[in-house]
């Protein structure tokens, strides 16, 4: 057994996983032979983190950013799992708000709804107006959090020592990608990483020059009472923007016009963080755009970004060209180029299986392409062929 620091929590996976019928890990766990891996069903695997609780369910999240790492079934499956938990108590948020304001809260909020807007497994988040009259969000961190995610991190880790020595955890690198999903939950919990984020993203779309900037929004940060556990931005109101409803003539455009404009908007702002500034808002699904009452478009939830070097964005722009011209043996030359290990590849076959993949758009008109799945089952090709890409790629394909 491992981690003996951690005995109760080790019994409570092992339970989940007995309950959830994952008998391979149960094997690992519990010191028996288990040289084959063998993952559950995207479902049971879903059911697994849910039942292991909120933390899990981040790293399930992470998770759905690795096409890179799993294949398509699992994405779509861990793409549905909701950081939605009950929202802590107000009396017990009040006293984590207290310990990070410099003064009295009496003093730095004229009114503060104790009532959750939004509650997830890190923190949730309360409405509130500041002493000189403007209105704000909260994100306050969850009291005793950094402990429990302490905790299961060490039970990560400890999982990841035990999967490195099976013939899967050395071919897939197990301890370095638990390494990348560990540090990403450590930075979760420090909220002026977040709101450093939300200040580059919102200077960068200040500067767009393929769409109207003054028509997309990134909440200001209130800096003066903004820490790791408390971060205190511009209220945007408005609505996802699934929910809008555009039946009404904003801007002088009828519905479609206005839905129209708004893809476009969305589709450029977009472009310009991938291909420009390499520097991306790596969850834009449809809760973080926001269609704000006065018709512009909100951009909300800077916790997961990506990056990408010049270097990158230039393999990937050619990708995309590779991929229109059905050019397979360019699609490999160039993940060869993004590769992030140098395990010897069969370059033949790599180039029969982009081939294959490739076939399938012979004869499509460019509109009916979704350059997203093909990013996803070229990351796929690579995996089968066991070449290891940068982790940004999972989060690119997420984005795109």
């Amino acid at each position: 057994m491992f981690l003996t620091q951690t005995v109760p929590r080790q019994r409570e996976i092992v339970e989940v996983l007995l309950r959830n019928g994952w008998d391979y890990m149960r094997r690992l766990l519990t010191g028996g032979k288990a040289d084959e891996p063998q993952l559950p069903t995207p479902a049971v695997l879903k059911n697994i983190l849910v039942d292991l609780g909120p933390v899990y369910v981040k790293l399930g999240q992470l998770m759905s950013t690795r096409p890179d790492l799993l294949n398509a079934a699992y994405i779509e499956e861990l793409s549905t799992l909701q950081d939605e938990v009950p929202p802590v108590p107000w009396s017990d948020i009040e006293v984590v708000i207290r310990k990070q304001l410099k003064h009295p809260l009496e003093e730095t909020f004229a009114k503060i709804n104790p009532v959750a807007v939004a509650a997830g497994s890190i923190a949730q988040t309360h409405r509130a107006t500041l002493a000189d009259g403007r209105e704000v969000a909260l994100k306050v961190q969850r009291p005793g959090i950094d402990l429990t995610v302490a905790q299961d991190i060490a039970l990560i880790q400890g999982i990841a020592d035990l999967v490195a020595r099976t013939e899967f955890g050395q071919t897939y690198e197990i301890k370095s990608i638990a390494e990348e999903f560990t540090k990403a939950l450590e930075a979760e919990l420090d909220f002026t990483r977040e709101a450093g984020f939300t200040d580059q993203l919102r200077r960068n779309l200040a500067a767009g020059k393929w769409f109207n900037p003054t028509q997309i929004v990134v909440a200001q940060i209130n800096w003066d009472l903004t820490t790791a556990k408390l971060m205190v931005m511009e209220w945007l109101d408005g609505v996802p923007i699934l929910s809008a409803n555009l039946s009404g003539h904003k801007n002088g455009k009828d519905a479609d016009e206005e839905r129209k404009a708004i893809t476009t908007l969305l589709f450029r702002a977009f472009f310009q963080q991938l291909y420009i500034d390499g520097f991306f808002h790596a969850d834009p699904h449809p809760g973080n755009l926001f269609y704000l009452k006065d018709g512009r478009v909100a951009l909300l939830d800077c916790g997961m970004v990506g990056r990408l070097d010049p270097r990158t964005q230039q393999i990937l722009t050619e990708m995309l060209l590779a991929i229109v011209d059905l050019d397979a043996q360019r699609c490999a030359q160039l993940t060869l180029q993004l590769a992030d290990s140098t395990r010897p590849v069969i370059l033949a076959r790599l180039e029969n299986d982009y081939d294959r993949m490739l076939r399938k758009y012979y004869n499509l008109d460019l509109s009916q392409i979704n350059f997203s799945i093909i990013i996803y089952e070229i990351l796929q090709v690579a995996r089968n062929n066991k070449i290891r890409l940068p982790s940004n790629m999972g989060l690119y394909a997420k984005t795109l």
